[in-house]
């Protein structure tokens, strides 16, 4: 069941989850919006990537400012975080999803990574931004970038995000860990 602006008001005064900074205007009929953090992590090119043997680019760190935006120009994908930190108890998940008025230009915020699971706790969430358009687009800090539909679980989770989650030691964008990406055989 997806949470209203009423459930979202509720379950963060509960605790269930929690976002900060919050400010009640992030709260809309049915989801969260969030904002762009500072950092970003550029992919190096001329790496062919190989998930069996772990081989990912290097990725160089760019800090934006309101003075100094991050320009993505057409066809290019870099990382970047959620501004606010974010808590989610063992009966909540949601999707993090773009925002139709930056789609209409052309970015995506999420590629295929939309699911954040119960037990992620007090971290950021890394952002996939690609830009499909047909011109550039400035990346400014605090920008409201995308928003969380949160949705309540029929049962309680008893596997956590962050006891066994590959990316729970990163409290922002990071580069991808290639582990188990394989079918496990037997």
């Amino acid at each position: 069941m997806m949470l209203s602006d009423v459930d979202l008001r509720a379950v963060i005064k509960s605790g269930e989850l929690a976002i900060e900074p919050f400010n009640d205007a992030m709260v809309r009929a049915a989801g969260v919006t969030l904002h762009l953090g500072p950092e970003l992590l550029v992919p190096e090119t001329g790496v062919v990537v190989d998930v069996k043997n772990g081989k990912v680019p290097e990725y160089s760190p760019v800090h934006i400012t309101e003075d100094a935006p991050y320009t993505l120009n057409p066809g290019d994908f870099i990382l970047g975080a959620t501004f606010e930190r974010v808590s989610v108890g063992a009966s909540l998940g949601f999707f993090i999803e773009g925002r139709s008025t930056l789609a209409r230009v052309g970015l995506t915020i999420v590629q295929t990574a939309m699911l954040v699971y119960p037990g992620h706790h007090d971290r950021a969430v890394t952002l996939e931004l690609a830009n499909h358009g047909p011109n550039p687009i400035l990346l400014y800090p605090e920008m409201k970038i995308a928003r969380a539909a949160v949705f309540r679980l029929q049962t309680e989770a008893t596997e956590l995000y962050d006891q066994k989650g590959k990316y729970r030691s990163q409290a922002a964008a990071g580069p991808p860990i290639f582990q188990n990406e394989f079918r496990q055989k037997g």
